[in-house]
């Protein structure tokens, strides 16, 4: 008597999560363009025109070529298209098959994980504005600082380097 038992089992997991920082400008200055979470406009904070220039890049997880926006007015505020972002996720794959003559036995897992946060800052009135740097850059402890005030500033998970005192006067 020959016995023989097949098993597949098939396994997929996608979490997805979004951040986004928003300011209100420093007055006079340019409103920094709001054009997708997949762009880093942190170049655009402080920029006054009629000369107001900025780097728009692609967001950390995204990549492509860097972009001039350029600020010549109040009433229009930063003007420019793209980058063109392209995500950077990738999916991984495992597949284990264990065979003998009497047991078939199949496993199959795929792990799609995309993380986007989004949070909107509006800081406590009277405190100093956290700075907006990038997304490579954790700026958490700046929020809630009185005049005369410091703050730390380090890198996110994934980036290194040495922490940065701000200062808010």
């Amino acid at each position: 008597v020959t016995t023989t038992s097949t098993t597949a089992t098939a396994t997929s997991l996608t979490s997805t999560s979004t951040t986004t920082s928003t300011t209100t400008p420093e007055p006079g200055t340019c409103y920094p363009p709001v054009i997708g979470a997949d762009k880093d406009t942190s170049d655009c904070s402080g920029k006054f025109p009629p000369d107001g220039t900025c780097i728009v890049r692609c967001a950390f997880g995204f990549s492509g070529a860097p972009v001039t926006y350029y600020c010549y007015d109040l009433d229009n505020n930063f003007e420019g298209s793209g980058p063109d972002c392209q995500t950077t996720t990738t999916t991984t794959t495992v597949s284990t098959t264990v065979s003998s003559s009497t047991t078939s036995s199949s496993t199959t897992a795929s792990l799609t994980t995309t993380t986007t946060t989004t949070s909107t800052t509006t800081p406590i009135p009277g405190t100093c504005y956290p700075p907006v740097i990038g997304q490579d850059k954790d700026t958490s402890n700046c929020s809630g600082i009185f005049p005369p005030g410091t703050c730390t500033v380090s890198c996110t998970a994934g980036y290194s380097g040495d922490p940065v005192i701000y200062y808010c006067y």
